[in-house]
């Protein structure tokens, strides 16, 4: 058990160096001008194609709750009428 939390301690170690490492790369970089302009272009890019995304998923989810609602509305009268 003791060993397990020395080898849990020493990961979230080594990933907090990684993740240090990788924040002060990122500000070095962004120090930058040009290089800020091409980030905040990249995560404008991004952003338009999460939101084309979050349209198509909005969009495709409400055709399967359509779906599923004339089903569930349905289900109730072929039953009465096997009757």
């Amino acid at each position: 058990m003791a060993q397990d939390d020395k080898g849990n301690a020493l990961a979230a170690g080594v990933a907090g160096a990684v993740i240090g490492a990788a924040a002060a790369a990122a500000a070095i970089a962004l120090a930058d001008e040009k290089n800020r302009k091409k980030a905040e272009q990249v995560l404008a890019d991004l952003q338009k194609q999460g939101n084309k995304v979050l349209k198509e998923i909005s969009k495709k989810a409400l055709e399967i709750k359509d779906a599923v609602s004339k089903t569930s509305e349905e289900a109730p009268k072929k039953a009465a009428a096997k009757k």
